[in-house]
């Protein structure tokens, strides 16, 4: 074979070695987007069984058929997202606030994935994350009453009710029915001191929706609150007749029977009370009184007792107790019982100093903590828990709040109340 035939031979195998190169490329390659569209149907399949059964309510059973979706397909924004929303409706707020984490990390877009990331944090105190997640659903969603109401819930929820109020407006703005919003600004206007204005806030709410019990029972308590005892009167039997059965309900009408003066009635009220809760210490005080306006002293002293086994710091019913024990001559332990009362009303003072500073700064963590530093040095530990916790969701790296809730783990609370 001359040189010249040799050279165009050895050019005929460099193109078919190309020529083949480029079939095997081509084939893989076809292969390889053969294979990615049955994954992407299989993850599709999955999904879509995943969305059958969370409309039947299956969370569980959704939430295996979305996991199988993103590891068939692991960059399968929107099955992250559904994931998520099937783990925090369990309230498995860790692993859903990571579902949804990779969900926006693939498409920070996707709304639900926001505001749920959002949800997830408030369930797990993080203040901070969830208000700045609602921001962020807020700018992808800026026409979405739900979402301004769901950061005026987290705010009062933190007790910033003066920020609660424009988004509560806000969401009405965008929504004018919307009753939930109407129940908690006048929710939020009693809280602030303001039940005048409460009261015009649920009488707007229930124009709209007339038969909502407990909406008739909050609307009582402001009327209470403006001693106008024959409206607030009027509420509460409302709410009784639409089925509300709350202790509260009948302490409170309790409390306005004894300012008229039926001390039958208001006992009777008081008992009906703590039929339905036992755990409301200002019903055995007032309960007691009662009694003992009645002449009934050793039936008040028990209450008395009763009211200080569940709440040993209520100064009123050591008081009592004390001016009892002196009208029976009982002077030494009279006096026992008054140094307590005495001791409870410094609690009180500077408990109640704290607090109003706290009311005043409600997002500033060194307030929360010096409140909860009073019930700590009283060595009410529990309470100060708290208020160290809240400390810690308004700034995760507040250290002096993070040690001291360290330090109430090992430490016992004071002895309890004196008994009879």
């Amino acid at each position: 074979m001359s040189r010249n035939e040799k050279r165009a031979s050895g050019r005929r195998w460099a193109w078919l070695l190309v020529l083949l190169a480029a079939l095997a490329v081509g084939g893989w390659a076809g292969y390889t987007r053969w294979q990615a569209a049955q994954l992407e149907k299989q993850a599709q399949a999955a999904f879509q069984q995943g969305e059958t059964l969370r409309g039947l309510g299956k969370m569980e059973e959704a939430a295996g058929f979305y996991q199988e979706a993103v590891e068939i397909k692991p960059d399968y924004a929107q099955a992250w997202a559904n994931l998520g929303v099937v783990r925090a409706a369990g309230e498995q707020y860790s692993e859903a606030a990571s579902s949804f984490d990779k969900a926006l990390e693939l498409n920070p877009g996707i709304f639900e994935a926001r505001i749920g990331l959002a949800l997830c944090m408030g369930g797990l105190g993080n203040f901070a994350e969830a208000e700045a997640n609602y921001k962020k659903a807020i700018k992808l969603r800026p026409d979405f009453a739900e979402i301004y109401y769901s950061l005026g819930y987290l705010y009062q929820q933190q007790n910033l009710y003066e920020e609660a109020v424009p988004q509560y407006e806000k969401a009405l703005q965008l929504k004018p029915t919307f009753v939930p919003a109407l129940a908690n600004l006048g929710k939020v206007q009693q809280l602030m001191h303001n039940p005048g204005e409460a009261i015009a806030w649920y009488q707007r709410a229930l124009a709209i929706s007339p038969r909502e019990g407990p909406l008739h029972l909050d609307l009582g308590n402001s009327y209470l609150d403006l001693a106008d005892y024959a409206a607030a009167k009027a509420a509460y039997q409302q709410a009784v007749e639409l089925g509300v059965q709350s202790g509260r309900l009948f302490h409170n009408l309790g409390v306005i029977t004894q300012q008229e003066g039926s001390l039958e009635a208001a006992k009777n009220y008081y008992r009906r009370a703590l039929q339905l809760d036992t755990t409301y210490a200002e019903t055995y005080y007032r309960l007691g009184t009662t009694m003992e306006k009645l002449g009934e002293e050793l039936q008040a002293a028990a209450l008395y007792f009763r009211t200080l086994r569940v709440d040993p710091d209520y100064p009123s019913a050591y008081y009592n107790l004390a001016q009892l024990y002196f009208r029976q001559g009982r002077a030494e332990e009279g006096q026992q019982i008054m140094k307590i009362f005495q001791d409870l009303k410094e609690y009180e003072r500077q408990r109640k100093d704290k607090a109003a500073t706290l009311e005043k700064n409600p997002r500033d963590p060194q307030a929360a903590y010096g409140l909860g530093m009073v019930h700590f040095d009283y060595k009410r530990y529990k309470k100060s828990r708290e208020f160290f916790e809240q400390a810690l969701k308004l700034n995760p790296d507040f250290a002096p709040a993070r040690e001291k809730l360290a330090e109430t783990d090992n430490l016992k609370p004071p002895a309890a109340a004196p008994s009879n």
